[in-house]
């Protein structure tokens, strides 16, 4: 129904989701073995009684006793790959696809939970093709560009948790249709539901051309740029990896960053932003857009780049020195 707005959740309710890793493409191809599974203090798997009464729950006819389910098995599938797999083994997938298919206009956090549990699902590299194959792409698809905007957000995430460490899905997200209502929730007023789209635009255009190529096309670099101006550190830290990630190995890219002003957002932020977990994005992204392209160098070389990344390579850090020294490299070889 039309209300999906009224109904926003803010971030901290609601569902927990798995801390989503930046996956960088290119010089910083090894910022992506983080583990998932570092989250202390859950004491490890839940019982698997628990987990049947939930999915039994699932199957209600009490649509508000469906949606807290969804909500339950979303916390308790952030915590273990074995929950995960449990939750997909014994069959809570279609009914999680048919809330989202059905939602109940009387439960607005119904689709919300259901796409925030199938983003832990997915968490899981063993269930990603399942999960591909067993109809949620569309459908996930369709709730991005629905007028529910929390629910819209949830699958952005969802989307972007398939793609993760998953080429073939990469080509399916797109394929299924995603590409165009991404771009469209960049310009959502929530930060939440920008960071998601962003995190998974990232995801999807890594060692995938013909989706570097269709989020350009479809005008996603304007809104990115932006966004490294929110005051959300999210938005700044998932902005940068979508440029990182989308300008990566793609001439036409590059230079379209130059043309809409991205290079001196770009430096304003890594010489402003005091996070590491920002600037390292940002150092990957002036990485990556200088690679190859003498444009790209002397425009970064004369905003005064190259004193700023000098101090950032001395941090304690790995990414961030890393990847401050990588593009150190790419403005200093003349």
């Amino acid at each position: 129904g039309g209300m999906g707005g009224m109904n926003q959740r803010s971030p901290g309710q609601g569902p927990v989701k798995p801390s989503q890793h930046d996956s960088y493409e290119d010089a910083n191809e090894d910022d992506d073995d983080d583990d998932d599974d570092d989250e202390g203090g859950y004491g490890g798997t839940t019982h698997s009684g628990v987990i049947e009464g939930l999915l039994m729950m699932l199957t209600s006819s009490d649509p508000t006793e469906k949606a807290k389910a969804a909500a339950a098995l979303c916390n308790i599938c952030s915590e273990t790959d074995e929950n995960r797999e449990l939750v997909v083994r014994k069959g809570g997938l279609p009914s999680l696809i048919d809330m989202l298919v059905n939602p109940s206009p009387e439960v607005p956090f119904m689709q919300s939970a259901a796409a925030a549990c199938i983003c832990n699902l997915a968490a899981n590299v063993n269930s990603k093709e399942y999960i591909a194959d067993s109809g949620a792409l569309k459908v996930l698809v369709d709730v991005l560009s629905s007028d529910n905007q929390a629910a819209g957000a949830q699958a952005a995430g969802a989307l972007w948790s398939l793609c993760v460490d998953n080429d073939n899905n990469k080509q399916r997200v797109a394929d299924a249709g995603a590409i165009i209502p991404l771009i469209a929730l960049l310009n959502s007023p929530d930060t939440f539901a920008q960071s998601q789209s962003a995190g998974a635009l990232s995801e999807c255009s890594i060692r995938n051309d013909t989706n570097k190529r269709l989020i350009s096309e479809h005008g996603a670099i304007v809104p990115l740029v932006k966004m490294l101006n929110s005051p959300d550190l999210s938005v700044q830290r998932l902005a940068s990896c979508a440029l990182c990630n989308v300008c990566a190995n793609h001439e036409g890219n590059k230079k379209q960053a130059r043309l809409v002003g991205a290079l001196p957002v770009l430096v304003r932020l890594i010489s402003v932003s005091q996070v590491p977990e920002v600037l390292s994005p940002v150092a990957g992204a002036i990485c990556n857009l200088s690679m190859k392209c003498a444009e790209n160098k002397a425009e970064f070389v004369q905003l005064g780049a190259v004193p700023i990344l000098h101090q950032l390579v001395s941090s304690p850090i790995p990414s961030l020195h890393g990847n401050a020294l990588a593009a150190l490299e790419q403005l200093e070889d003349s």
